[in-house]
């Protein structure tokens, strides 16, 4: 049975020295330039790299259309980065990291993780808010030996498909899903239509809410559409045709900015009376900002945090008001997720039996014998890479910003 372990929280946030580099997928050396190694020899830059520093990297969109999601990612990692080097670091060690803009695109991620990958230098990564973009970038660090671990993935295929060094700490999409229908029952709703985008993970989602509102209440979903978020944003014709189809609410499995531009032009065409359910993506202020707060008053969303600073405490609650006053705004499961990964790393690295293992080893030792109490969730990952202890919340825009639904 695995030990119990609990972090320590301590002191205020002080400035730390961090090093991010947003600028393409530009993480770098001193000199800004790349060394091409091999796998061999990268584990062994591996055994000696570090001195007085451990270095990771954080793949994320820093720009496009999702830069919002990574902008909480940055902070909230930064967030962890000074309250641990603010606190000794990791047995004296401060933490450095990078940041490696994938734009939210698969084939950006890939040429992160070779850069990586290439480094040599790295210990672990923060993997992007994309499961897609994750899965695109496993294979360049699996064979660098530089384990992928994740906040806010939520695709089931990243931990069905035998990724033996990834590992993520939130809610599979289809326990989220699951949950997200629920709610729409209990709400009295029985013809659901469903707003959805080409990506991977919305697509197989599309599939797994559609299949359990019929198999388990027997709702048929009347109406339902695929759109390509990077090149559509008028989406009037499926307002009108889910309308025409009497539909009573939307069910949106997209990322916020898609989900935002539909609520605010079914408002203008002056289509108000529906109710609206949200995936884990949506749960981000800048939907609200997108579509107005006023329209987005109601909106309902399924996530693994919510800064419901009334209902926080302890740590969590001091992670809301520091990111708050860092970045102007609430942080949501992006940034939460995100800062549980590098606590729970450091908590890890910390310890006599972990402290000099690396890649897969390091990743099978976690997976036998860490527990963490995290802001966002409690974390035990199993053998899978999944997280034991993950579980969810429901999120309602109350008064402008997103609270927890009673």
């Amino acid at each position: 049975m695995k030990s119990k372990i609990v972090k320590q929280v301590t002191g205020m946030i002080l400035a730390a020295s961090v090093a991010a580099v947003l600028a393409g997928c530009g993480g770098s050396g001193e000199d800004g330039t790349l060394e091409e190694t091999s796998s061999a020899e990268s584990a062994e830059q591996q055994q000696g790299e570090e001195g007085d520093t451990i270095r990771f990297a954080l793949i994320s969109p820093m720009t496009g259309d999702n830069a919002a999601t990574g902008a909480q990612q940055d902070n909230g990692v930064k967030l962890a980065v000074e309250k641990i080097n603010e606190n000794g670091g990791v047995n004296g060690k401060m933490l450095e990291y990078d940041v490696f803009d994938d734009q939210n695109n698969t084939n950006q991620s890939i040429i992160c993780a070779e850069k990586i990958a290439a480094d040599g230098n790295y210990r672990f990564v923060v993997a992007s808010n994309s499961s897609g973009c994750s899965q695109a970038a496993y294979p360049a660090l699996e064979s660098a030996g530089i384990p992928l671990i994740s906040g806010i993935n939520t695709g089931d295929f990243m931990t069905d498909q035998g990724f033996s060094m990834y590992m993520r700490i939130c809610a599979r999409d289809s326990i989220q899903s699951v949950q997200l229908v629920a709610s729409v029952v209990e709400a009295g709703y029985t013809k659901p239509a469903i707003f959805y985008t080409t990506a991977e993970t919305d697509t197989m989602n599309f599939q797994i809410i559609t299949n359990y509102l019929k198999d388990s209440y027997g709702i048929d979903v009347v109406a339902s559409a695929q759109v390509q978020p990077e090149t559509e944003k008028d989406f009037a014709s499926y307002i009108t045709n889910f309308q025409n189809a009497g539909a009573d609410c939307v069910i949106f499995v997209s990322e916020y900015s898609p989900a935002a531009l539909f609520i605010k032009q079914a408002n203008t065409l002056g289509w108000t009376d529906y109710g609206r359910f949200c995936n884990a993506g949506c749960s981000n202020p800048q939907l609200i900002e997108i579509a107005g707060a006023d329209v987005a008053e109601g909106v309902i969303s399924t996530a693994s945090f919510v800064a419901d600073r009334e209902k926080a405490t302890g740590e969590k609650a001091e992670f809301i008001d520091q990111y708050t006053e860092l970045a102007g705004i609430e942080p949501g499961e992006w940034a939460a997720g995100a800062y549980d990964v590098v606590c729970m790393m450091a908590d890890v690295l910390s310890k006599e039996e972990a402290a000099d293992l690396y890649g897969q080893e390091l990743v099978d030792w976690i997976k036998e014998n860490e527990t963490y109490e995290g802001i966002m969730v409690d974390i035990d990952i199993d053998e899978n890479g999944d997280n034991s202890l993950a579980q969810t919340v429901q999120l309602i825009v109350r008064d402008g910003v997103w609270r927890e639904r009673d």
